[in-house]
Formats: structure tokens, C-alpha cells, sequence
């Protein structure tokens, strides 16, 4: 290497690397974990005082994950000492600072839920102090919900609008993104609601919440596809530099990436899955099995769009 021109490693387009796509997938778990919990409270009309499992596991996914993914993010920072600058300066034209509005209004919101829903289990995980706080919440649960779902679509969404709003990576200034992140945290946040139902609560395999949900994970599975599809004919069609980010796909690292963490293990192994007799598919198991297929696909995903989108520039 030539020393008069530097080492190449200087121009390296990678900015944002493995801590904002765990940031990504995250955010997306949290919320897409509470839609599918409060989606399918209200499609059931459950009005007992009992909450459902799947409930109280997206009760817990929610507040814990985005916590997780907010560390990740401050830790990414180059001064995360300073992170709260970031909550008094805002720039109402940056996506971020929409963003940091939303989070800020949703994190306590998921965290209240959580108390909320999780009341009668709180004595016994020796946070029987937060009870009072539950019954205080407890009139005003309709209205928490309704703000937790809207605010869950746009931080479920907000994602893809973060790194879409990076104009010089044409695999990421596209309005796809959005809605293939807000999609693919629903399946990340059935997936997740399942292993916890199932593992922590230790809820039956042919409990019919679980069956609803786990109804969802086709069509949410061929949506994603569906977005995935218009990302690359976007792409294709675009032309120019566009059309040369598609090279990710069959070539390097991230290839490997999307098409076995992705489609092998994340939409291959749930589809192989479906193909076994009910008796089989249904149990614990396999149920597990396929959850943590999806997560590690959701999960790849974030991986493939956040490497692959830097490495081609327009």
C-alpha cells in the first residue's frame, strides 16, 4: 500500500455497524411484541380480570427490549455521557428527533403497561411495592393502551425511517424500509411472545391465544417477503448505483447472511415446519424451535440492511 495515499481501512463506508443493528432489532421486538399483545387482547374482547399469557409475556418483551436497544444506542454514541443533550435540543426536520419524542413518550408507557398487566405476578417476584401503582393505573388502562399501540406503530416503523434517511446508501434512502421493519417486529415480537408464554408461564401448546398468534405467522411471513421483493425490484429498476447494491445479494459476507440467516433459517425453517402433521408442529418444542428461527431471521435481517446498505454508496 502506497503511503502517500493512506491505508483504505480510512475509507471505510461502514458508519453504523453490529450495536445499531441490535438497537434495530430491538426497538422493532418491543413494539412489535406489544401490537401482537394488545392486537390480540382487543380481537378477543378480553374483559376478565385473568390476562392472557401472551399478554403478560409482551408485557415483559416490551419495556425490557427497549430498554436493551436504548443502552445500545447510547453506547454507540461518541459521547454517551452526553446522551441527554439529545432530550432538550430538538430539530423537529430530523427523523431522530421525532423518534426521540416518540421513545420518550412510549418507554414509561411500556414500563406502566407492564405493572399494569403484570399486577397479580408482582408479590411473587418480590415487587409486591408496585401493586398500589397497578390499581392507581388500572381505570386508565384503555386509554394507556390505545397510546402504547399507536406510539408502538410509529417506533416500530420509526426504525426504517431512521436509516432510510441516510441519502448517499441507495439500499437504505428507500421508502420501503419502513414498512418491512414495522412487519418484520412482528414477527420478531410473536416469535418472542411465544417463548416467553411458553417457557416462563408455562402455557399450554393448544392454548388459543398461542394458536391465534401463532396463525398470524404466515401472512406476517409472506408480507415480509412481499416488502423484501419491492426493496430489490426498487433497486433494480432505479438503476446506476442502485442496481449495483444488489451485488450483496450474491456476493461477500452478507450474502451468506440474508440468504442463510435470513431466508434459510428465518422463512425456510417455520415453512418446513408447517409442512410436519399438526400433532408434531404443536408441541413445546417445536414451537420454541421455530420462535427462535424467526428471531435469528428478524435478527440477520437488521444485519444484511445495516452492512450490506453501507457497503454501496451512490
Amino acid at each position: 500500500m502506497n503511503n502517500t495515499w493512506g491505508d483504505m481501512a480510512q475509507y471505510d463506508p461502514v458508519t453504523w455497524h453490529w450495536v445499531i443493528a441490535v438497537y434495530l432489532f430491538m426497538a422493532g421486538l418491543s413494539a412489535g411484541s406489544l401490537l401482537i399483545g394488545i392486537g390480540l387482547r382487543w380481537f378477543n374482547q378480553e374483559q376478565t380480570q385473568v390476562e392472557s399469557n401472551i399478554l403478560k409475556a409482551a408485557a415483559i418483551i416490551g419495556p425490557v427490549a427497549i430498554s436493551l436497544g436504548l443502552a445500545c444506542l447510547v453506547f454507540d454514541l461518541t459521547k454517551p455521557f452526553h446522551f441527554w443533550l439529545i432530550l432538550i435540543n430538538y430539530n423537529f426536520q430530523s427523523v431522530m428527533a421525532i423518534g426521540v419524542l416518540a421513545l420518550l413518550a412510549y418507554s414509561p408507557l411500556a414500563f406502566a403497561y407492564a405493572i399494569l398487566v403484570l399486577r397479580d405476578d408482582l408479590p411473587k417476584w418480590g415487587l409486591g411495592f408496585l401493586v398500589p401503582i397497578a390499581k392507581l393505573l388500572m381505570p386508565f388502562r384503555k386509554l394507556i393502551e390505545v397510546l402504547l399501540f399507536v406510539l408502538a406503530i410509529g417506533v416500530g416503523a420509526y426504525t426504517g425511517f431512521l436509516i432510510s434517511a441516510m441519502n448517499a446508501y441507495p439500499m437504505l434512502n428507500t421508502a420501503v424500509l419502513p414498512a418491512l421493519f414495522l412487519v418484520s417486529g412482528l414477527s420478531a415480537g410473536a416469535a418472542a411472545n411465544a417463548v416467553l408464554a411458553l417457557v416462563m408461564f408455562k402455557t399450554d401448546s393448544h392454548d388459543k391465544t398461542l394458536a391465534k398468534m401463532h396463525g398470524l405467522e404466515l401472512p406476517v411471513m409472506a408480507i415480509e417477503i412481499m416488502f423484501l421483493f419491492m426493496l430489490f425490484c426498487a433497486l433494480y429498476f432505479k438503476g446506476g448505483a442502485a442496481a449495483a447494491a444488489l451485488a450483496s445479494l450474491t456476493s461477500g459476507v452478507w450474502a451468506s447472511v440474508f440468504w442463510i440467516g435470513v431466508v434459510g433459517i428465518g422463512f425456510g425453517v417455520p415453512l418446513l415446519f408447517m409442512l410436519l402433521p399438526a400433532a408434531t408442529r404443536h408441541t413445546k418444542g417445536a414451537m420454541i424451535m421455530v420462535a427462535c428461527a424467526s428471531l435469528t431471521g428478524v435478527l440477520a435481517l437488521r444485519h444484511f440492511i445495516v452492512y450490506a446498505g453501507q457497503s454501496y454508496l451512490n
